[in-house]
C-alpha cells in the first residue's frame, strides 16, 4: 500500500495544539503513531491531492460521499456558534475545535481542521479560510466580512450580519421548496394518471367488444380513444413529455455555467410570466442585502460591488453592477449615480440609496427597501402557487374528461356497427 503524509492536529501533554506531520499507510496507522507519542488525537488531515486521485480513492475504498458543499443552514449556525463563543471570550483555536467535533458535515468539518492548522501558523481567520481547499465551505463574501471584521475589530458585528443574511436565504428556499412540493406531485400525478389511462382502457375495449371490431371502426373512434390507442402502440412516445422537459432542465442547468450563456438564459427567465419577477425580485433582494452588510461593516464601495456580482447569482446585475464599478472607479461617480445608468435598477432602490449617501446612512436606507422586495416577491409566489392548484385540476379533468365521453361515444359506434350488420343480414 502507498504511504501517505497526514496531518495530525493534537494536543500535547500541556494541553497546547500542535500539528504533527507523519508518513503512515493510512488514517488509522497514523492516529496510532501520534498516540503512541503521548498525543491526544483531534484530527487528521490528507496532504493535499489531485481531485482525481481523491475521488479514485473515495470510490475505490468505499469512501464516496455526496456532501461536497455546505448548506446555508450551516453557514448561519456556524456564524451564530462563532459570535457567541467569541463574545464570552473563547479563543477562536477552541471555537473551531468544539464547532468541527459537533458538526454531522464531514466535508465542513475537514475544512475546518484545515482552518484550524493555518491558524496555528498563524495566519488570521479570513486568510485561513481563503485556502483552495476551504473556499468551496467558506464563500468569497463571508471571507471578505471576517477581513474586514478583523481589520476594523468589529467581528461580531460582522458574523452577526452574515448569519443573518444566510439565514434569510435558507428561509426563502425552504418557503420556495415547501410552496412547490404540491405542484410538483400534482405534476406527477398527472403524467401517471395519463400512463394508466393509456395502459388500461384500450385493452379493455378490446376486451369488452373485440379486437376485430375495434379494428373495424378506428378510423371513426373520438380522438380521445384513437390517442390511447396510439400511445398503447407507441409506449415510449408517452415517455417523451418528460424526457423532454428533463432534458431542457438539463440543458438550462449546463448553460447556467458559461458567460456566454448565462447572460441569454437570464434574459429569457426574465420574460417568463409571473415567474419572471418573482425571480427578479429575488435576485434584487439578495443584492441590497450584501451590499448593506459589505456598507455596515465597512468594506468599500467599489470591493463591495464586486463582492456583489460573485454573489447574487443573476448575470443581468453581475453585468450592471460591473458597469457601475467601472464608473466608480474611472469616473469617480457616486453609486447612485451610476445605478441610474443600469435599467434594470428600479427608481425606488436609486432614490432610497441617493438618500443613504447624502445622509450617510445608506446601510439603514437599505435595509427597509430588502425588507419590502422580499416580502413583494414572497406575495407574488404565493399567488402564483394558488393559481397552481385550479389549474392543475382543470388539466386533469381536460384529459380525463374527454377520455370518459371518449369510452361511452366508442360504445355508441360499436353499438350502431352492429346493429347495422344485423340489419345487413
Amino acid at each position: 500500500m502507498a504511504t501517505s503524509t497526514y496531518n495530525v492536529i493534537a494536543r500535547d501533554g500541556r494541553g497546547e495544539s500542535i500539528v504533527r506531520s507523519l508518513t503512515a499507510d493510512s488514517e488509522m496507522q497514523a492516529r496510532q503513531l501520534a498516540e503512541d507519542q503521548g498525543l491526544r488525537v483531534l484530527a487528521i488531515v490528507r496532504e493535499r491531492q489531485s481531485a482525481a486521485v481523491n475521488l479514485w480513492r473515495r470510490i475505490l475504498f468505499g469512501k464516496f460521499s455526496m456532501r461536497f458543499g455546505v448548506t446555508t443552514d450551516e453557514l448561519a449556525m456556524f456564524c451564530d456558534i462563532f459570535k457567541a463563543l467569541h463574545q464570552s471570550g473563547v479563543p477562536v483555536l477552541q471555537i473551531l475545535e468544539l464547532v468541527a467535533e459537533e458538526t454531522p458535515n464531514s466535508f465542513f468539518r475537514n475544512r475546518l481542521w484545515v482552518v484550524h492548522r493555518h491558524l496555528l501558523d498563524g495566519a488570521p481567520l479570513s486568510e485561513a479560510m481563503a485556502d483552495s481547499r476551504c473556499r468551496k465551505a467558506f464563500p468569497k463574501l463571508m471571507r471578505a466580512t471576517i477581513a474586514t471584521g478583523e481589520q476594523n475589530g468589529r467581528l461580531d458585528v460582522s458574523l452577526n450580519r452574515l448569519s443573518e443574511i444566510y439565514k434569510r436565504a435558507s428561509e426563502t428556499r425552504r418557503e420556495t421548496i415547501s410552496a412547490l412540493i404540491y405542484p410538483m406531485l400534482a405534476l406527477i400525478v398527472f403524467f401517471v394518471v395519463c400512463g394508466v389511462i393509456a395502459y388500461m382502457v384500450p385493452p379493455a375495449l378490446e376486451e369488452a367488444v373485440g379486437k376485430d371490431q375495434i379494428k373495424k371502426v378506428r378510423d371513426s373512434l373520438p380522438v380521445a380513444i384513437r390517442i390511447l390507442f396510439f400511445f398503447r402502440d407507441n409506449p415510449l412516445f408517452l415517455a417523451l413529455p418528460p424526457a423532454i422537459m428533463a432534458g431542457l432542465g438539463m440543458l438550462w442547468a449546463l448553460g447556467k455555467r458559461f458567460a456566454a450563456t448565462r447572460l441569454m438564459l437570464t434574459h429569457v427567465e426574465r420574460r417568463i410570466p409571473v415567474f419572471g419577477r418573482i425571480l427578479f425580485h429575488f435576485s434584487l433582494v439578495r443584492m441590497i442585502e450584501t451590499l448593506s452588510t459589505n456598507h455596515e461593516t465597512g468594506i468599500q464601495v467599489a470591493e463591495s460591488l464586486q463582492l456583489v456580482e460573485e454573489s447574487v447569482n443573476d448575470a443581468v446585475f453581475e453585468e450592471a453592477l460591473k458597469r457601475v464599478r467601472n464608473s466608480i472607479v474611472t469616473a469617480g461617480t457616486s453609486l447612485a449615480a451610476g445605478m441610474e445608468q443600469e435599467r434594470c435598477m428600479p427608481g425606488l432602490l436609486i432614490q432610497m440609496i441617493r438618500s443613504g449617501e447624502i445622509s450617510g446612512r445608506l446601510a439603514e436606507m437599505l435595509s427597509p427597501i430588502a425588507i419590502y422586495y422580499r416580502e413583494s416577491a414572497k406575495a407574488m409566489l404565493k399567488r402564483a402557487l394558488d393559481m397552481i392548484t385550479p389549474g392543475m385540476i382543470i388539466l386533469l379533468g381536460s384529459v380525463i374528461g374527454p377520455v370518459v365521453i371518449g369510452v361511452y361515444k366508442t360504445i355508441f359506434i360499436l353499438q350502431m356497427a352492429s346493429a347495422g350488420e344485423s340489419g345487413a343480414l
